[in-house]
């Protein structure tokens, strides 16, 4: 079971001081797990099944880059510019942002392939209401990324957040479409050619 692999995959998760926030994370994971019972092994899961994980890592990499990048984020924020945000917040929204990807991604014709349409950050949203998670937890997983319909962040720890998925991706211009790019291009929009003069 996906959720019992939880501390031992994600150390960080005992960083966080509430309780409440630690239990909804394993609901949540417990939850989909039992939604699609074919993931077993949270370090087998990738980002997405076009980004292998021998090349790209694994889905639980790319959570434990957001963890490491939350652990630095939040107290800059409060040194830098006395903007306070809930540490416990980043790392639980780090931790299940992308768990509705295991709903999402099936087996067809004995490959892993994404379901066409499937919102995971809307479905996460809807879930981490149910497990119990604040409502601004929940805005952030929302949000979190550029694929699917728009929603813009409400709240600066949305905002901030939903910088932090394409930057904890390995998937770079120099080896083909970058993290935004694909995301952008999921979401229909394509990039006009740069101007000739730039570099």
């Amino acid at each position: 079971m996906l959720h019992e692999q939880l501390a031992r995959a994600f150390p960080d998760l005992a960083r966080i001081e509430d309780k409440r926030l630690r239990d909804a994370v394993a609901d949540q994971w417990r939850y989909v797990g039992e939604c699609n019972p074919i993931h077993t092994d949270l370090e087998r899961i990738p980002a997405h099944p076009s980004l292998p994980v021998e090349r790209y890592g694994s889905l639980a990499a790319h959570i434990r880059a957001q963890l490491a990048l939350s652990r630095t984020l939040v107290p800059t924020y409060a040194k830098e510019w006395n903007i306070q945000l809930s540490l416990d917040h980043f790392l639980a929204c780090a931790l299940v942002h992308d768990s509705a990807k295991v709903i999402e991604f099936v087996e067809q014709d004995g490959a892993l392939v994404a379901t066409p349409g499937f919102d995971h950050a809307y479905e996460g949203a809807k879930i981490a209401l149910q497990v119990g998670f604040p409502r601004e937890v929940a805005h952030m997983i929302s949000v979190h990324t550029y694929l699917g319909a728009k929603r813009l962040p409400r709240t600066a720890a949305a905002q901030l957040f939903q910088f932090l998925d394409p930057i904890c991706l390995p998937v770079f211009p120099e080896l083909g479409k970058s993290a935004v790019e694909r995301h952008l291009e999921a979401n229909k929009w394509v990039a006009p050619p740069a101007p000739e003069d730039l570099p």
